[in-house]
């Protein structure tokens, strides 16, 4: 069974985004709902320099995604390198909503380390 590695559930909301995700930082995120006690993924994605800001963008939003996890990262790399391995720990476009494998940021050469989508 595939882990997170990430702190929550929290509900997504702007308090508990305040409450627990520092501003103006990278990380990498997954939005999801609670079904018999278990957080079950439905959408993974990430922020290059702030996951705060990020997530509020989605609090709106019409989806079944009303809990969140994040880990906050110490680079926008390593924020890209969770997506990626949670985009595929968590069956790709398959078992996710997303509806396409996580994009490098602008002007990187970075690759996913899991199927080497930017070789």
């Amino acid at each position: 069974m595939s882990t997170l590695d990430m702190q929550g559930p929290y509900v997504l909301v702007p308090d508990q985004i305040d409450e627990h995700v520092s501003p103006k930082k990278p990380g990498a995120f997954a939005l999801g709902y609670i079904c018999n006690g278990d957080f079950i993924v439905r959408y993974v994605g990430r922020a290059d320099t702030d996951l705060h800001k990020e997530l509020n963008s989605w609090v709106f939003r019409k989806s079944d995604c009303l809990f969140f996890k994040y880990r906050m990262t110490a680079t926008p790399r390593e924020a890209f390198e969770k997506e990626c391995a949670s985009f595929h720990d968590f069956g790709g476009t398959v078992g996710l909503t997303n509806e396409a494998h996580p994009k490098r940021p602008a002007n990187t050469d970075w690759r996913c380390a899991r199927c080497k989508i930017y070789d």
